[in-house]
């Protein structure tokens, strides 16, 4: 350990200290009391412990000046505490650890590596990490929350934002921090990763925990019976009646409890007292009652007044809200306790003379019959305006008084009425004219009026503005107005002839300001006008809003403006055969533009465009619009080519893609015969009579299939079949093997047939071939020396191989003509670039075939990298596709895209071909163990097969069943995962969990949902895992859910592709999970009738799409031989016999083939494909 000289700023830290408190913090040093450090030359953190307990502190050099804190707020103690912590840093100099993460000074992975006896994996450091990340934050803020341990954990349930309590006293390191850890996950049952069992000492935590644990226990026991001792005892509940009685100066609630007498509440007691009811749900009142009492406690909530004065505007509109309320109406009274009369009929003001005072118009309030009101009534705020008078309330018109209480009569002075003014005061209040000045009124209205032009350079040389002003206009312009920042500003009014009276109607001009706003123009005090800047999307945007203008608005606008609102240049399109070999032509597209002189640069600049605007060199704009009738745009979309693509580049097209009859509405009638006369040799009907060496029996929309690929090969052409997951692209394509051998044949010639598919399929591809096809002789490469080309050419009819060999061995595959190569799953090469696209695309074949489920429509350029594997040419280069099959760019990309490989890919959905589908289909898919996984099973079968030898009877067997049952289990388990039967084995490989996610793989991909089952809670927790790491979306259902339907809920509304994973025994029956039809089945059960009601969890009433269900099976292993038992004693198999009713059945023969390296199935059927 290198100690550090202090330099300036240590010393003056240190120096800053008291001699006294300086003392301590040496001693407390040297007696090594610092018990953990870290930080770097900027920043200190430790921890000092000493009889008065533990203090951190922090130190930080800002410029040349150290400053500390301390959680302790003695000033001595703290200080003492920080000059420790320097005297520590300087001790330990140049391995002053970074952060807190070591024990011992040895980093805590060290630690783990040494106890493990190897180094961690990348995922194991990454685990590692986390928890030094968490400690160092807990170090630091001295505390851990609940989105720290989610990181650690994702099944950690966030329940608070508060720091967690996991802990008696702080843990003094990062291994006592992490066994805190672990045995907060081993108290919720969760797991951890098994390595870091290494440093964790379960027995050891849970000794120190359980005092603690008690004694929070009882403390919290001992709280909630002092909250139940002290909880006063429970009211009795009492029934009671509210109304609101109300004068036109004042309202007040009142209350009747049960058959008392009413009574006001005039005090805050009272009111308080009914409250506690209240919120004890101890107040038992009628709906009417519960409106009312409500309302009134937000009002009193609000305001703390117990009673309403009416002079307050608030309380005015409170009762307004009342009487809006039609359910309470019946408890609004008034003093006599009569119900208020709310009526239609409107009050309204009335202005005419008043003989008793000739210098004054009465303003009189009447009826809607016109009878005077007589008395003062109650105005009530709100959306519509209510009057209230001591038994009624009435509609009225607009309020125009700052009080609440309204005469019935005003006088006004008739100066203050016989002005434009006073004649709008009328109108705005609905009051009728007095007689005498009606015929000097006259009405007109104002029409707004905009004037648009651009402007230059108003902020800069480059910048231009769209400027409107805005005036307002009477017909014969005998008043104008103009639109400013603040409103309507008067701009001229002419002088009237005698003692006439305008009134102008400003209703048109409401609107005006939200108008303006709808495109950004805001108010320039210097230009005196509106104004928004010009942008590339001015044009668009200026043409929506002029649409949406309303008729009232006169305009004016420049020329430059007037362009934008013109109509479109009208253009045909043609396209042009400029060159042709061999059933390939090379396309131009040829823009006519009619009725306009342009240049060749200005129609490539309106034809890039795609119909929006263009501006030009004089500034106006322009766009263009290409005339095709409906049969011309069928046509052009039928080619899959772009009106708009005036890039001068051509469209190399095969014959095939332009052969469609409804493409000569495009072309001129020589270039269509030329395509005619070369397409007329393409063979488009090939309907060849089955293969003879198919053994199985072809589904109508399989054999459309067959026919689709004999149609490739008849016309040389490499194409893609794309059919849904489960629809049998496999037996399809090994029925086009056996066709394209026999036309070899007959010719005299034997060539090999190629498939790559993933290593997970390799077996599946053998398998298919022996069930369907056995006559042809199949190869699976294991190896890359098990590749021999002799045989291949004379003796081998096909080789499989998986896409990593396809790689590595693709120098060897070429020097091979192949009869056919068949890329299964060929999304593997979606990327163009990638080393297994490129040996594909280097192989020598006659015919050449892409299999896949996987939809394109969201990455166009994996469907070029297939294409240029399959048929070379047909979709273009690389950058002419890229450049013109842009979904981003060009939204209908897609469609042509769609429209070019018409006559080379063939796509069928489950929906599409359901009614050639079975309700329910089943398939059984294999996997193959190998390392760990094989190793544990034969030595438990080694094991069993040992105990079984010295049984010679059935009844021996029964005798010893439990011991025989719990050995098959075990093996089941084994096939399904090695960590079901021992923990330590849960990272190791599965093959069957490897061939499941395969198949998730491929269903996610297709937008499907599925689900999962397993009779083992275990192996779902696995998968569960798995699919948590993968971020993907699931559900989860076995005996211990509690929210069931919650589940099924979410899985069956969900519209996104997602897994359910269910137990058998808790998913197999009772529920209806329509929304899937996709089942896997993990493991096998002894009885298959609890198997078939799994897959009746989807296969039932509801259930639109047919339902493929997936057995995944071991090879070479006890499913395999269940499977053969169930087919074989079909007495059991048609019995529901309970959950082990089909294995305590099985005699001594049974076990011993179940136990055998060998065994066939007798009496298969005839396989359907």
């Amino acid at each position: 350990m290198s100690a550090l000289n202090p330099d300036r700023a240590t010393l003056n830290f240190l120096n800053g200290f008291p001699e006294k408190v300086r003392k301590k913090g040496e001693k407390l040093q040297q007696d090594g009391a610092v018990t953990q450090i870290f930080g770097n030359h900027l920043f200190i953190q430790g921890r000092v412990e000493d009889k008065d307990g533990v203090h951190r502190t922090t130190l930080r050099l800002q410029g040349n000046r150290w400053f500390g804190n301390c959680t302790e707020e003695k000033e001595d103690i703290a200080g003492a505490a920080m000059y420790a912590t320097m005297l520590e840093r300087m001790h330990r100099g140049e391995d002053l650890p970074e952060s807190p993460n070591e024990f011992d000074d040895t980093p805590v992975i060290d630690l783990i590596e040494d106890k493990l006896e190897r180094e961690v994996d990348d995922k194991e450091a990454d685990f590692v990490s986390k928890v030094e990340k968490r400690y160092r934050r807990y170090v630091i803020e001295g505390e851990i929350h609940d989105h720290d341990m989610v990181r650690l954990s994702p099944r950690w349930e966030i329940n608070s934002y508060e720091p967690l309590e996991l802990w008696p006293v702080p843990p003094g390191d990062i291994i006592e921090f992490w066994n805190y850890i672990a045995y907060a996950f081993y108290k919720r049952k969760l797991n951890y990763p098994e390595f870091m069992n290494a440093i964790t000492d379960l027995g050891a935590v849970q000794r120190k925990m359980s005092d603690w644990e008690q004694e929070r226990e009882i403390a919290a026991w001992y709280d909630r019976i002092e909250r139940v001792n002290d909880r006063p005892p429970q009211r009795n509940p009492i029934e009671a009646e509210f109304r609101l009685v109300s004068t036109i100066n004042e309202a007040r609630i009142e209350a009747r409890e049960g058959d008392g007498e009413w009574y006001a509440l005039r005090e805050k007691q009272e009111i308080e007292r009914l409250l506690e009811f209240y919120r004890d749900s101890a107040l038992r009142i009628d709906a009417a009652s519960q409106i009312l009492w409500e309302h009134f406690l937000s009002f009193y909530t609000e305001h703390g007044e117990t009673g309403l004065d009416l002079d307050d505007e608030e309380s005015c509109r409170f009762l307004n809200r009342m009487f809006c309320q039609e359910a309470v109406r019946g408890r609004l009274v008034n003093l006599d306790v009569r119900e208020f009369k709310v009526v239609k009929d409107s009050l309204k003001w009335v202005c005419d003379d008043d003989p008793a005072n000739p210098n004054c118009f009465a303003l009189q309030l009447v009826t809607k019959g016109g009878e005077d009101v007589s008395h003062s009534v109650r105005l009530l705020p709100g959306r519509e305006e209510l009057y209230q008078s001591d038994e009624t309330v009435f509609p009225g018109p607009p309020r125009w008084l700052e009080e609440t209480e309204v005469m019935p009569r005003y006088l006004i002075p008739k100066t203050v009425i016989d002005s434009l003014e006073g004649v709008e005061f009328l109108r705005k209040i609905g009051a009728r004219l007095p007689e005498s000045m009606r015929r000097r009124v006259v009405d007109l209205d104002l029409y707004p009026r905009f004037e648009m032009k651009i402007v230059q350079g108003l902020t800069a040389a480059e910048t231009e503005h769209l400027v409107i002003d805005v005036a307002a206009l009477e017909k014969k312009e005998r008043r104008s107005e103009k639109l400013i920042k603040g409103g309507w500003e008067l701009v001229e009014q002419k002088p009237v002839r005698g003692k006439q009276l305008l009134r102008f109607a400003r209703e048109k001009l409401y609107p005006i300001p939200e108008i303006l706003s709808e495109l950004g123009l805001s108010y320039d005090e210097k230009l005196d006008a509106f104004k928004t800047r010009i942008t590339k999307q001015f044009p668009e945007k200026f043409a929506e809003w002029n649409e949406k203008m309303p008729d009232s608005v006169e305009i004016e606008m420049d020329g430059k403006l007037r362009t934008i609102l013109a109509d479109p240049v009208s253009a045909a399109v043609r396209f042009e055969v400029v060159n042709q070999e061999i059933d390939w032509f090379d396309l131009r597209v040829v823009i006519d533009v009619q009725g306009v002189n342009l240049s060749k640069a200005q129609i490539r600049q309106l034809v890039a465009a795609r119909g929006g605007y263009v501006r030009m060199d004089d500034g106006s704009w322009m766009r263009l619009e290409i005339k095709l009738d409906p049969d011309q745009r069928d046509a052009v979309t039928r080619l899959g080519l772009d009106p708009f693509d005036l890039s001068g580049d051509t469209h190399r097209m095969h014959a095939m893609q332009l052969a469609d009859p409804k493409a000569a509405e495009v072309f001129d009638p020589k270039a269509w015969k030329r395509i005619k006369d070369s397409a007329k040799d393409i063979n488009i009907e090939v309907e060849p009579e089955l293969p003879p060496g198919l053994n199985a029996q072809l589904r109508p929309y399989q054999v459309d299939g067959f026919n689709f690929l004999a149609y490739l090969a008849t016309n040389r052409f490499g194409g893609i079949l794309a059919d849904d997951m489960g629809l049998g692209k496999t037996v399809q394509s090994l029925a086009y093997i056996l066709w394209l051998r026999q036309l070899a044949k007959d010719q005299g010639k034997h060539m090999p047939a190629l498939v790559v598919c993933p290593k997970s399929v390799l077996d599946v591809w053998a398998m298919e071939a022996e069930r369907f096809a056995p006559e042809l002789k199949v190869q699976v490469l294991r190896s890359r020396d098990q590749l021999d080309l002799e045989a291949l050419e004379s003796e081998l009819d096909v080789l499989v191989l998986n896409y990593a060999q396809l790689r590595v061995g693709g120098e060897e595959l070429n020097k091979i003509k192949w009869l056919v190569v068949i890329l299964d799953e060929g999304q593997q090469i979606k990327n163009p670039d990638s080393k297994a696209a490129k040996s594909a695309r280097e192989l020598h074949a006659e015919n050449r075939l892409v299999l896949t489920g996987t939809p394109i429509e969201n990455r166009l350029m994996d469907m070029w990298s297939l294409m240029a594997f399959a048929m070379p040419g047909v979709l273009g280069s690389r950058a002419y596709f890229k450049k013109r099959f842009d979904k981003r760019k060009d939204p209908n990309s897609q469609n042509r895209l769609a429209a070019r490989l018409r006559p080379f890919l063939l796509r069928r959905t489950k929906g599409q071909v359901a009614k050639d589908l079975p309700p329910r289909t089943e398939e059984e898919v294999y996997a193959n163990m190998d390392g760990i996984q094989m190793e544990l099973y034969k030595a438990e079968l080694k094991r069993i097969q040992k105990a079984l030898l010295g049984l010679d009877s059935d009844e021996a067997v029964k005798k010893n069943s439990f011991a025989i049952l719990q050995g098959l289990m075990r093996l089941r388990q084994i096939c399904c995962h090695p960590g079901l039967i021992d923990p330590k084995y849960l990272k190791e490989e599965s093959a069957k969990l490897t061939a499941l996610f395969y198949l998730l793989d491929q269903l996610r991909e297709e937008g499907h949902k599925v689900l999962v089952f397993s009779q083992f809670v275990s192996m779902l927790e696995i998968i569960r895992t798995q699919l948590e790491v993968d971020s993907r979306p699931f559900n989860y259902l076995t005996g211990q859910t509690k929210d069931r339907k919650g589940e099924i809920e979410k899985f069956q509304t969900s519209k996104d592709p997602s897994v359910f994973l269910l137990s058998l025994k808790a998913g197999g029956s009772g529920l209806n999970l329509t929304s899937a039809s996709y089942v896997i089945l993990y493991d096998p059960w002894w009885n298959p009738a609890v198997e078939n009601q799994a897959i009746d969890r989807t296969h039932r009433i509801g259930q639109k799409n047919k339902v493929i269900a997936y057995r995944l099976l071991t090879r070479d292993s006890v499913e395999e031989k269940i499977r053969v038992l169930q087919h074989q004693k079909t007495a059991l198999v048609t019995n529901v016999l309970g959950d082990e009713g089909f294995a305590s059945n099985l005699g001594l023969e049974d076990l011993q083939f179940i136990l055998s390296h060998g065994g066939e199935l007798d009496g298969e059927p005839e396989p359907e494909a």
